[in-house]
């Protein structure tokens, strides 16, 4: 019983590695396919340059700057004050000193000031809002960044701070890698991808899953418990051996015939036959060879 409970627990733990080698799989082949075959697209949205092609249009995307909160007065007063007149009973009085202190500006937080469409061109990224427009010519990158929660962080010469762009999580892995393509298709770098691709590929296919050993048929008769015979000693080699005696627990080189047929019947199934070697009683037959394996009737 406890031998099947393993057995299902493996099988089960074997689905689940497979089915996540084959998801993993799936996706770098389908990478290779799109980098192989994908030229490029149009737009209405957006003036292409002469021999520009689009490779990505995201919707709903977001540009990112630093904003300041509000800020306040940090500091102290110091001096005196004495009563000078009463009014309606209460009494006024004259402060001499002076205030000290200065302003403290709000903590910078990164803001959405826009909201609009990003496409990645094999030229450029660029940021189409309602109020804003952003273009990142790859001819003017210096280096990008991705980061965890979805966004891309573009640096060019011809800016002081870096383009932000938010398209969340869900799309990530695609923008990310998109913008390698674009990229590889300006640099004329498209083998190159191709070949890391196909590398990676080999790689995942080495790392298939092995399936679980399988179960012994449990419908065979497994006989008595079997007992090894240990090597006979003096006396020479049986001729009937080769050149020494059989190993227990290993084929026995060279092997007699199956048992019971000629070379040109179909083998019996696996199972104890009458030692042909004398050495016992019987013998296991596995099938396609006599193994080491004997027991006493």
């Amino acid at each position: 019983m406890g031998d099947e409970r393993r057995a299902k627990k493996a099988a089960k733990e074997y689905e689940r590695q497979l089915a996540t080698w084959s998801t993993e799989r799936e996706n770098c082949a389908q990478m290779l396919h799109v980098v192989q075959t994908f030229p490029g697209t149009t737009d209405p949205g957006l003036l292409l340059k002469r021999g520009e092609a689009i490779f990505l249009t995201v919707s709903g995307t977001a540009l990112i700057e630093d904003r300041r909160g509000p800020g306040h007065y940090s500091g102290r007063s110091q001096g005196i004050s004495f009563p000078i007149a009463t009014i309606g009973g209460r009494p006024v009085r004259y402060r001499v000193g002076a205030s000290k202190g200065h302003f403290v500006q709000g903590t910078p937080s990164p803001t959405a000031i826009d909201t609009g469409t990003t496409y990645v061109t094999d030229q450029r990224v660029v940021f189409r809002g309602g109020k804003q427009t952003r273009e990142c010519a790859f001819a003017k990158l210096v280096g990008y960044d991705h980061t965890d929660d979805g966004s891309t962080v573009l640096s060019v010469s011809n800016r002081q701070t870096p383009t932000v762009i938010h398209y969340g999580r869900a799309v990530a892995d695609e923008f990310a890698f998109r913008l390698e393509l674009a990229l590889a298709h300006y640099q004329d770098k498209v083998g190159a991808l191709v070949g890391q691709l196909e590398a990676s590929l080999a790689e995942i296919d080495a790392r298939r899953p092995a399936p679980p050993p399988a179960r012994p048929d449990v419908d065979t008769p497994a006989g008595p418990e079997p007992v090894a015979v240990p090597a006979p000693t003096g006396g020479g080699a049986d001729p009937t051996l080769g050149t020494g005696s059989p190993d227990p627990g290993r084929p026995v080189d060279p092997p007699p015939s199956a048992p019971g047929v000629d070379a040109t019947s179909a083998l019996p199934g696996p199972g104890w036959f009458t030692d042909p070697w004398g050495q016992a009683p019987l013998r296991w037959w596995d099938g396609s060879q006599w193994t080491g394996n004997v027991h006493s009737r």
